[in-house]
């Protein structure tokens, strides 16, 4: 296959460098005691915490009197329970899982980074991604519009013609430079349809060595079958994630450097990029269950990985 194995490593998006976004916060109430407090909620009711959490709340037991309605939900666990991110901040949540969704607005969105040299943008549905870059002393450095290209199971001639097209569902660029104290700004669009982003990514790609023919892809499913009393059998779908494993030929140059990369990001959220504008099915945003290195060769050595994705 000969096409590099590369992971990106996520900076975070909080709001100490989140400028601006399309999207409002308006999810549910928002859970303020100033200047119109909500005095009591009833369980089921939903709230909204914004400033440093963007979290929506579901209270599980009546919230009705003080201390307890003057205590934020985050911190009152015997009452509250987190729902998911808040539709403005879904794309930035490192759980997996979660969508930022237009009815057929664009999404537009500005943030800052330092040295961000990658941007991802997964299970995307949409038409077209538009990523500008300035900096001090670095004006417009990058405006970059990427259509998304059309996809279809095509056999024959028959499927050719009468087959669904169905868009690509990622956009993957290493290729920003590394420039510090940077803006950017994300046009997402869809002409006018209904368009949504899983997950946004901005950081620094490293390249690890080159993925073999023989990757494995697929994915655990967290449906379950029920039987009620009577035998009956029913399927509860839910949601699924990615799993992949990849052997990559490394340079043993760089065998330790990478082996010292995979131990620092253990347990840490990155997206695995398996081979980027050949399979879009070999890219997992996740983390790495297992790795082990053979030293075989004198030049090069064999990593063997299997990741697991959050989505």
């Amino acid at each position: 296959m000969a096409k590099p194995f590369t992971v990106i490593i996520p900076k975070k998006i909080d709001d100490s460098n989140f400028v601006s976004s399309s999207l409002s916060e308006v999810d549910y109430p928002n859970w303020d005691q100033s200047p119109n407090p909500q005095l009591s909620y009833n369980v089921g009711d939903r709230c909204i915490v914004t400033t440093g959490y963007h979290k929506i709340y579901e209270a599980i037991q009546p919230v009705t009197s003080t201390p307890n309605t003057t205590t934020p939900p985050h911190t009152l666990t015997t009452h509250w329970v987190e729902v998911g991110p808040t539709n403005r901040w879904a794309a930035f949540d490192t759980s997996g899982g979660t969508y930022s969704y237009s009815s057929g607005a664009n999404i537009v969105f500005s943030f800052t980074a330092d040295r961000a040299t990658s941007i991802a943008l997964v299970e995307l549905t949409a038409r077209s991604v538009r990523i500008q870059a300035t900096a001090p002393g670095y004006p417009n450095y990058y405006d970059q519009t990427y259509n998304l290209g059309d996809r279809a199971v095509i056999n024959n001639w028959y499927d050719y013609f009468t087959a669904d097209s169905f868009l690509a569902t990622e956009l993957i660029i290493t290729d920003i430079p590394a420039i510090p104290a940077t803006t950017f700004t994300i046009t997402i669009e869809n002409n006018s349809n209904p368009l949504q982003v899983g997950n946004f990514i901005v950081g620094t790609n490293i390249e690890m060595g080159n993925t073999k023919y023989g990757a494995k892809i697929g994915i655990i499913d967290y449906s379950k079958k029920e039987v009620n009393e009577f035998g009956k059998a029913t399927i509860v779908k839910r949601t699924f994630s990615k799993k992949m494993d990849v052997t990559l030929d490394v340079d043993n140059g760089i065998i330790d450097s990478v082996a010292a990369r995979l131990n620092y990001l253990r347990a840490t959220p990155c997206l695995w990029v398996g081979a980027n504008g050949a399979f879009e099915s070999l890219t997992v945003y996740g983390f790495y269950r297992d790795y082990s290195v053979e030293i075989a060769y004198p030049t090069h050595s064999i990593c063997s990985l299997q990741i697991e994705g959050l989505v």
